[in-house]
């Protein structure tokens, strides 16, 4: 007796890991929840920059009545984008294939849309810039360019080569 019962608790002392396993696979997130994580923890990144280059910016009472026009743009641009990566990554999961002229007029029809939205975040901006001091406008460059991901990077290795590090080939 006392040997049947140590070997079904270590048959279930070995199976527990197995079991685990199993179950834990059964509870990882499918690409479509994967992507709402990323999406929802993109638009927190975009809430907190914006938050930050407000705060930075120190903006007066007139000059708050300017900022929710350029930052519902900025919101409008980002979520364009997101619907655009979204509906790609849609269309790859079902396994469709473009043909490379689909995939040209997609690819067009993507830069024309980021060209009308950063043109609504420029003309949204206008009234906000103009009416900063010479301090501040400084300030919305530095700080407007971490918004566009696309640009973080590139605007954090002009900000370094600018200081006079080397550059990663050690070249300065």
């Amino acid at each position: 007796m006392k040997r049947t019962l140590l070997a079904a608790l270590f048959v279930g002392l070995l199976s527990a890991p197995v079991l685990a396993v199993a179950a834990e696979g059964d509870q990882q997130p499918s690409g479509a929840k994967r992507m709402q994580h990323w999406a929802a923890d993109r638009k927190t990144m975009l809430d907190a920059k914006l938050a930050g280059m407000k705060a930075g910016l120190g903006l007066t009472a007139d000059q708050e009545k300017l900022w929710s026009p350029f930052e519902s743009a900025v919101k409008d641009a980002d979520k364009s984008r997101m619907d655009a990566i979204g509906q790609m990554m849609r269309m790859r999961a079902e396994g469709e294939r473009m043909s490379p002229i689909d995939h040209l007029d997609a690819m067009a029809d993507r830069l024309s849309k980021g060209a009308a939205n950063i043109k609504k975040i420029a003309d949204a901006a206008k009234p906000l810039y103009d009416s900063l001091d010479e301090s501040q406008k400084h300030k919305f460059g530095m700080l407007g360019r971490m918004l566009m991901p696309e640009r973080s990077r590139f605007a954090m290795e002009m900000m370094r080569h600018h200081v006079g590090e080397p550059d990663r080939d050690g070249v300065e």
